[in-house]
This record gives structure tokens, sequence and C-alpha cells, in this order.
């Protein structure tokens, strides 16, 4: 019996462990993800640590043939927009399923880390997150809402 109370205690961690995040639509345009997990974070607005790397991963499908893709991050706090480079630029490296050439159609993971630096200003985000092609189509988009906390 405490066999299959621990096994009940596992399997329903591992569940919440795989929550989706719930996000909005990019007002750009662009198709959305199938599916977003950002470690720890259930609800908006996600709370990013300071000191930390956010970790997250999500599910798309590829809209056109192509050879490469690269993460375009955009955070708004304050009134003020800026890029928010990556440390990985090129986001085939990043593919948790699948590799580069991808194939109209194929359904893509991509994983996320993302650093917040100690030194940033506990401060509220609008993230948008993208991943676009050599040609400039936009795969993936998406928008988050954040805090940044200590």
């Amino acid at each position: 019996m405490l066999g299959l109370k621990v096994l009940v205690i596992v399997g329903f961690c591992v569940a919440a462990s795989l929550q989706d995040t719930p996000f909005t639509k990019c007002k750009s345009g662009g198709p959305a993800p199938e599916g977003l997990r950002v470690k720890g974070c259930d609800k908006t607005p996600c709370k990013f640590a300071k000191g930390t790397n956010v970790e997250a991963e999500w599910d798309f499908n590829v809209v056109a043939d192509t050879d490469d893709l690269k993460p375009i991050v955009k955070a708004r706090a304050l009134g003020i927009t800026v890029n928010y480079p990556l440390p990985e630029q090129d986001a085939c490296k990043s593919l948790t399923n699948g590799e580069c050439p991808l194939e109209k159609g194929e359904l893509i993971s991509y994983g996320l880390k993302m650093p917040i630096l100690k030194a940033y200003p506990n401060v509220d985000l609008h993230l948008t997150f993208s991943l676009v092609d050599q040609k400039e189509n936009v795969h993936v988009c998406f928008e988050l809402d954040a805090r940044v906390v200590n």
C-alpha cells in the first residue's frame, strides 16, 4: 500500500511539472505554439528569479521548409521594448525533438534557456518569443507576462 501511495505522489509531481503555461497569441501575427511549458509556471505572470535561467519548451508546426531557425525575444518593461539577446542564436541547436533542416508540417519542440541576471531590477515584463527562418517566415510566436523577483 505504501508503494502505491509513493507511485501516486511521484506521478502527480511529474504531471504537475509538465503542465502547460498560459500564453497569448502574438498581436503581430504568426502561429501560436501547440503547447508551452515554462518550468515552475502554470499561471501568469511567471516569476523569474534573478541569478537563474528560465527554462521552457514549446511545440510548434513548421510552416515552411527551412535549413535554420533563430530565436527572437522582445521584452517590454516600464513602457520600453528591447531585444533580449539569447546566448544561443542558432535555434536548431536547441530543438529537443527534430533537427534542421526542417520540413513543412513537422511538429517540433524547442527548448529555451534564458538567463535572468542578478543585476536586473524587480520589474513586470511582457515578453514576445518567436522563431524565424532565413526567409523571415515566423514559425511560432507567443506572448507571456512575467515578473523578475529576488
